[in-house]
């Protein structure tokens, strides 16, 4: 397959994925997955439509801006295919710097030509020649429009809210880290080999890692490779970010432990704390079939004897008593938008009261199942006070037999709160946001 032809079915690839993203609330892991498990061969074909899928997504509202501004059209009034094909232009016009604009263009308005009519496709032609003419005369010609609502590219209802909860300043670089690409952390299983020992199997397939915090380490180049390298497919890493294994820090749990891990799937922090329970054992479960199906096979590839995967509701359904529960409940995942740039756009917020509901729900099933003097551990990847500390406190308020705990000392303290909540914020901690609390059973 010669380059034209690849940059051309990446391109396709990415326009079916991106146009039906704008009609259904659903996952662009999903539709991803959907499209992307029909090609094989050509690698750099799904790693390039993957990137190009997340940041138009990504800068979904800075590119709607400009391309109103350029057009002279609102956005409503542009056809929907027409609208895509501009995205991924303008996109690669004014962010990608290793595409000339010649070809940004021509490439773009084959797209309009493959999957629009004639008009459409003069239309997409103009608008696209016209930025071009604006980035050659003017470098600057985008800075009136970086004060104007759609620039930071979040819905307004975040905005306004990170804004009143953070301050003017923090809401700025909150925003800039969420819109850069996210830095790839590998967690090592110390139990199978060392991280001197990953850094130099993972250089030999071209991966280059750096030593990050604990048994981390940090992709600095390659990252496409990582889940074909011997490491990952032998199960001596894992792709993880320090901050959701801190969760696992929280819970403390000890050798010989019996740990109900809830909402698990697909259960990266179960073969976190498998290590750490030794000849204890992990009784994992999730809601989703499918994502079950990924922790079992997780559970294979790095050979863990003491983990069992089973089919549950953590809302209602019974599980066995336990010394530790973890509970990642579901959520907004307002701290991961760097990671998955879509739920910016397919959240909303009413969506944090129905969360918060489905989170008190879990938490207060789940902690039948603790053993007197157990611990369990609430977390979310959320930084939304309505699904973090509001729904701890609606559950301590009427369970007495529960108590906050300190978090413990192996958790660095900068990402501890008051010493009872992990707080991880992107902002201020260069990491996905993350909540953490940790409570006591009394009786």
């Amino acid at each position: 397959m010669d380059i034209w032809k690849m940059k051309l079915d990446y391109r396709i690839i990415s326009y079916k994925i991106l146009h039906i993203f704008e009609y259904r609330n659903e996952s662009v892991l999903i539709l991803r997955k959907l499209f992307l498990s029909k090609i094989s061969g050509d690698k750099s074909i799904v790693h390039r439509s993957t990137v190009l899928v997340n940041e138009v997504i990504r800068f979904r509202g800075r590119l709607d801006l400009m391309i109103s501004f350029i057009s002279g059209k609102k956005i409503r009034f542009i056809n929907k295919k027409v609208l895509t094909v501009l995205r991924i232009g303008f996109y690669e016009i004014f962010f990608d710097s290793k595409i000339p604009d010649y070809a940004a263009v021509d490439s773009s308005v084959r797209l309009a030509h493959k999957f629009t009519n004639k008009k459409t496709k003069g239309f997409a032609n103009a608008v696209l020649r016209k930025l071009v003419r604006e980035k050659n005369n003017n470098k600057n010609w985008y800075k009136e429009l970086e004060s104007r609502r759609g620039w930071l590219s979040i819905p307004f209802w975040v905005e306004k809210r990170w804004k009143e909860n953070f301050g003017r300043d923090s809401l700025i670089k909150l925003v800039e880290f969420i819109n850069q690409p996210p830095k790839i952390f590998l967690r090592c299983d110390k139990m199978i080999n060392s991280k001197i020992d990953n850094v130099f199997l993972l250089k030999k397939e071209g991966v280059k890692t750096e030593k990050y915090l604990n048994q981390f380490l940090i992709v600095k180049s390659n990252e496409s490779k990582v889940l074909s390298s011997k490491p990952f497919k032998n199960g001596y890493i894992s792709i993880q970010s320090p901050s959701a294994a801190a969760i696992v820090g929280c819970l403390g749990v000890e050798e010989g432990d019996v740990v109900l891990d809830v909402c698990a799937a697909p259960g990266t922090k179960t073969l976190q704390l498998a290590n750490e329970v030794g000849n204890g054992f992990i009784y994992a479960s999730d809601i989703s079939p499918e994502r079950v199906l990924l922790g079992r096979k997780d559970k294979q590839r790095h050979g863990k004897k003491n983990i069992d995967w089973s089919l549950k509701d953590a809302r209602k359904d019974s599980f066995i008593m336990a010394d530790k529960i973890l509970i990642d409940a579901p959520c907004s995942g307002t701290g991961v938008m760097g990671r998955r740039p879509d739920i910016r756009w397919r959240r909303s917020e009413n969506d944090l009261i129905k969360f918060a509901h489905t989170q008190y729900s879990i938490l207060k099933n789940c902690s039948k199942y603790l053993k007197k003097g157990g611990t369990l551990v609430y977390a979310t990847c959320s930084i939304e006070p309505e699904e973090n500390i509001k729904v701890v406190e609606q559950f301590l308020s009427l369970n007495s037999n529960y108590a906050v705990e300190k978090i413990p000392n192996s958790v660095p303290k900068s990402w501890v709160k008051d010493k009872i909540a992990l707080n991880i914020l992107p902002h201020q901690h260069g990491l996905d946001g993350i909540f953490a609390m940790r409570m006591k059973r009394l009786f």
